[in-house]
């Protein structure tokens, strides 16, 4: 891999990916739906030594003119990259519409990487395709496991699929990525965890469900490394896992956090209900990114919180 082409570029992890890759003397095309003065400097900062355009990824299939417009060459050793999904009026919503039209526009994108010479596209996946898989086989006559991300992911799977059969026609080289929880750095999402943070900090209640559920959790930096080593190692028509390789109890990821933040308030686990599906540790196995590429994450869960600590409150 000597160039890459990356959607969704500004995002928390497209941005931090679009920085490692090009610390590797990659050189890279990001793409994002904001105009560069919309986005954080935080993360202009991080995009800069890249080449960016502004593209709707529903005006995907316009790449190779906005392309030629840069004079940009894509040359012989490119790969796509499509991290850009979106919804209605978040990420992952319940708008059927506008997630199913993220898998057209993700197909639209392979085909676009086909037409301008690519040699491989790698598509990413969400954690909650876990969960996914199992509320398929649940019997909802009797059972009432619920989670709001189950269209997103729904759609994620759909494109999965789509896509697999889309580059075998096209003859590409197709990856398919999933990732475990990813925290770190200039993270605006509002995740369990980060929540949790804020209320060590201003010294919220700490009111939790059992915290028995298996979880995995994985610093930003860890995963643009298994997204690199992927790009440049990874085997055609596999499904790979970035995750830490060692999935814990949500309850101990709480825990770690609170020693690093005491608080005056008690953690009180088993207070509030937990309905929804149970994964276990295998449904976050690296095995075979690590088998394949040689990855091995470097950064503990403890200095992943302080970086997250530092972005939010320094």
């Amino acid at each position: 891999m000597k160039k890459a082409i990356v959607t969704g570029s500004t995002g928390f992890i497209g941005a931090s990916f679009v920085q490692f890759l090009i610390t590797k003397g990659i050189d890279v095309l990001a793409l994002g739906r904001r105009q560069l003065t919309e986005v954080k400097e935080s993360r202009r900062k991080k995009i800069e030594g890249a080449k960016y355009i502004n593209l709707n990824m529903k005006e995907i299939e316009n790449l190779d003119k906005k392309i030629a417009a840069i004079n940009w060459d894509v040359g012989s050793e490119c790969v796509f990259f499509n991290l850009a999904w979106g919804g209605g009026d978040q990420l992952s919503d319940l708008d059927i519409h506008a997630q199913m039209n993220n898998v057209v526009w993700s197909v639209a994108a392979l085909e676009v990487s086909v037409e301008i010479g690519c040699s491989r596209f790698i598509q990413v996946g969400t954690m909650e395709e876990a969960f996914t898989y199992k509320y398929l086989e649940l019997d909802y006559h009797e059972d009432n496991q619920y989670n709001r991300h189950v269209i997103y992911s729904i759609a994620k799977i759909a494109a999965k699929n789509a896509l697999k059969l889309k580059a075998s026609n096209l003859n590409i080289d197709y990856i398919y990525v999933l990732h475990s929880h990813v925290m770190g750095a200039d993270d605006d999402k509002d995740s369990f965890l980060q929540v949790t943070l804020q209320k060590l900090v201003y010294g919220e209640d700490l009111i939790f469900s059992s915290g028995e559920q298996v979880f995995d959790v994985i610093s930003l930096d860890d995963c643009a490394l298994g997204y690199y080593l992927i790009c440049k190692k990874g085997i055609s028509d596999e499904e790979y896992w970035v995750g830490s390789g060692n999935p814990r109890r949500l309850r101990e990821y709480v825990e770690r956090m609170y020693y690093l933040f005491p608080s005056n308030k008690e953690m009180q686990f088993g207070r509030l209900p937990y309905n929804d599906i149970i994964l276990n540790k295998d449904d976050f196995s690296i095995e075979n990114l690590v088998k394949h590429t040689g990855y091995k994450p470097v950064k503990s869960y403890e200095q992943t919180v302080k970086d997250l600590y530092k972005s939010l409150f320094n």
